[in-house]
């Protein structure tokens, strides 16, 4: 595949997983998650609202765009399908079903880029940005909302709950974890010094001095987790440019 061609799958790419992380940890309520795990047509209407958010974090380019947003969403409802048979499994893990879950739907949506490609501008649902700004977001959602998840399954793994044992609810903890996330990756991106991101996980590890071993074991590896995505989503923002035409 040559330079240039991987050049106009970026935008393209950048698009499509961003409809994926709004329509997989945004848009999606847990009783959809539940419910996509026992019938068809719920993880069939999943896979329609990620669709439904690709379209949108692609609406500027949708004419060129929108037999890719197709694909994205057929691909989606066939790695769902793949990820809950592995759920029933009587050894796997959350973590285990959740990086297998991720994995496919990045190289799904890889793959569907590279096949399509485009020309067109990057583009923000309507707005024409840049691919730094675009990678941004991209990062700064992952990072926030998928974090949210990663930690969870973490947590329920290190528990050895099942991969159906429980889903994650919205509470003050997790919401919390998105911001001190977001915010670290944010700061990391508009400081001189990346590392500085890092004193976004100051105030919960103060906490954590003060509370039982207990309480230790359950906020030290979410601060590591934060600490490992937000150099990751540093990363991605970093590097993607240089992949762009």
């Amino acid at each position: 595949m040559c330079v240039s061609r991987t050049g106009d799958a970026v935008a393209l790419f950048l698009g499509l997983y961003l409809g994926h992380i709004l329509g997989d940890f945004v848009f999606q309520p847990g009783r959809l998650v539940i419910a996509k795990r026992e019938r068809l047509s719920a993880a069939a209407a999943h896979s329609a609202i990620v669709m439904l958010c690709g379209a949108f974090a692609l609406a500027g380019a949708i004419a060129q765009a929108w037999a890719a947003v197709l694909a994205s969403g057929l691909a989606h409802l066939l790695v769902e399908q793949l990820s809950i048979g592995a759920r029933r499994n009587p050894d796997s893990t959350g973590l285990t079903v959740f990086s297998l879950d991720q994995g496919l739907h990045v190289v799904s949506l890889a793959v569907i880029a590279m096949v399509f490609g485009t020309t067109e501008p990057y583009v923000l649902a309507m707005w024409q940005v840049s691919v730094t700004t675009l990678a941004t977001v991209c990062a700064v959602t992952t990072v926030a909302f998928g974090g949210s998840i990663l930690v969870f399954e973490v947590q329920a793994t290190r528990a050895r709950q099942q991969a159906d044992a429980s889903v994650l609810g919205l509470d003050l903890s997790r919401l919390y974890g998105m911001a001190e996330r977001a915010g670290a990756l944010v700061l990391a991106l508009v400081t001189p010094l990346p590392a500085l991101g890092a004193l976004a996980f100051a105030p919960r590890l103060a906490y954590t001095l003060t509370q039982e071993r207990e309480r230790r074991a359950h906020h030290l590896p979410a601060a590591a987790i934060g600490l490992a995505l937000t150099a990751a989503g540093w990363l991605f923002v970093t590097l993607i440019p240089g992949t762009a035409r």
